[in-house]
């Protein structure tokens, strides 16, 4: 069993897959990092706080970055498709007032990043992991951020670019937009959650709230982005890796834009599935216990 440190920026689909990574191992003692990103961070923390009181208050917390590498935020933030408060104010009934706030980093040789990357280049530069998942990057297609760039990577280029330069001693998976915009639930899905616990109801009332609020004119169905980077730490043979390393342009209006390059450290990235409904439907089933 694996303890793994989990940067997040909660987050609708954040908050799937960290329900996701808990089924897949329901006894590991994981820390989440709140970071911004989805919205600030005083808002992703008490939102990290409220999943760990309702459903994992075994887990360990510990505030992460409040701003990008630096010190400038770029992008305002996406309100649009997880509201003002990162979950269009569908909340738990928890008490986050006994939730243990870590002041230094475990000795976790894993890591999964759900957000920006600041926080992943400082615990690389303590040191402090092996490998590591990331939900970032767009390579074969647009980003969502800017036509270039992914949100994860355009809200700190920077720390992207320095992670993704230096990251030879880590084993490092890409899973970026080009195959979670290929993993997603329809409202029929989403109506269907049978609602035989708190999880269930909490999750089916923002994905519900969430289908109701968004402009579906961007995006028909809810993407499975930070979930499929979950699914696919476990189950990695369901991609199709290419084997490169990873540039982040920093300058000029194509700032944040991915690419690959052969000559930095090398990464695995996800770059097809090889069967995306079949993912969609075992995270679906995965989640939601049936």
């Amino acid at each position: 069993m694996k303890n793994f440190t989990v940067i997040s920026d909660p987050g609708i689909d954040d908050l799937i897959a960290l329900v996701l990574l808990y089924k897949l191992e329901t006894k590991a003692n994981n820390l989440l990092i709140s970071t911004f990103g989805n919205a600030q961070e005083n808002i992703t923390a008490k939102n990290a706080k409220e999943f760990l009181a309702f459903v994992l208050p075994n887990w360990q917390f510990m505030h992460g970055s409040s701003k990008p590498f630096n010190n400038k935020f770029e992008h305002a933030w996406p309100d649009y498709f997880h509201g003002p408060d990162g979950t269009w104010g569908i909340h738990p009934e928890a008490d986050i007032t006994k939730i243990n706030v870590l002041t230094r980093y475990p000795k976790n040789k894993d890591v999964i990043s759900l957000a920006p990357l600041t926080d992943v280049y400082k615990l690389h530069q303590a040191n402090r992991f092996k490998n590591i998942t990331i939900m970032g990057g767009a390579f074969t297609i647009k980003g969502n951020e800017t036509q270039y760039a992914e949100t994860n990577i355009a809200f700190d280029p920077d720390a992207a670019h320095n992670f993704f330069n230096q990251c030879s001693n880590i084993k490092v998976r890409v899973v970026p937009l080009d195959v979670t915009r290929k993993v997603f639930w329809t409202l029929k899905q989403v109506s269907k959650i049978p609602e035989t616990n708190g999880i269930n109801q909490w999750l089916k009332e923002l994905l519900l709230t969430w289908f109701d609020k968004y402009d579906h004119d961007k995006e028909k169905d809810f993407n499975l982005h930070d979930p499929l980077a979950v699914y696919l730490n476990w189950f990695p043979n369901e991609a199709v890796w290419e084997t490169s390393g990873v540039e982040v342009i920093i300058k000029g209006e194509k700032r944040g834009q991915t690419i690959l390059q052969k000559n930095n450290s090398v990464c695995k990235i996800a770059l097809k599935l090889k069967n995306p409904l079949a993912i969609a439907d075992a995270i679906f089933t995965k989640v939601f216990g049936l």
